[in-house]
């Protein structure tokens, strides 16, 4: 029996780019302890919590990027809840009222251009299609209950919706019984 090794060998990186990263975690963790203490002692809104979410997302987006899974769908679909959040926490903790609106017009530019990257090439992308698919089922998911249950019914809510079904429907439809061997794969079932 062979066995095909799948996995990245890892690369030895040099040394200067080893200090540069330990010289950003030094400036990033400095940053992490003195914000709050700031946001502390000047009062205000919870502007910490912002800064320290946006430094973990420039951390992971950019600075430890995952060995297993390092492809740009992975990377989109991270980058894509990741600013979700920071905008969710923007619009709950500095300026309410404006995300019920822009959310879905990012989320749906998010999908749209992930969608983009897979169709371009789908016999190399079908190995890549797991977090799209997951993270479209949540978007579908997740807007079906903003309409119904809490009547969010904004234009951008609807189309939101729309475009996770219509992208649901064409990865399933595109791959049809590979992805069921996908999601065999992805979640370890025989």
């Amino acid at each position: 029996m062979d066995l095909e090794i799948i996995y990245p060998k890892i690369k030895k990186q040099s040394l200067a780019k080893l200090r540069v990263r330990y010289i950003f975690g030094l400036i990033f963790l400095a940053a992490a302890l003195v914000c709050p203490v700031v946001n502390i002692v000047l009062g205000g809104p919870a502007w910490s919590v912002i800064v320290l979410w946006s430094l973990y997302m420039v951390w992971t987006l950019c600075l430890r990027l995952p060995l297993v899974e390092r492809n740009l769908i992975n990377l989109g679909v991270r980058f894509a809840v990741m600013t979700v959040v920071l905008l969710i926490l923007i619009d709950r903790l500095l300026a309410p009222g404006w995300a019920e609106f822009v959310v879905p017009l990012v989320v749906y530019g998010a999908l749209l251009a992930l969608a983009a990257l897979f169709f371009v090439n789908v016999s190399k992308q079908r190995q890549n299609v797991m977090p799209l698919v997951l993270l479209t089922f949540a978007v579908l998911v997740g807007s079906g209950v903003a309409l119904f249950a809490f009547s969010l019914t904004s234009w951008p809510m609807i189309v939101l919706a729309c475009v996770s079904a219509a992208l649901l429907t064409a990865t399933v439809f595109t791959l049809r019984m590979r992805l069921f061997s996908e999601i065999r794969k992805r979640f370890h079932l025989k």
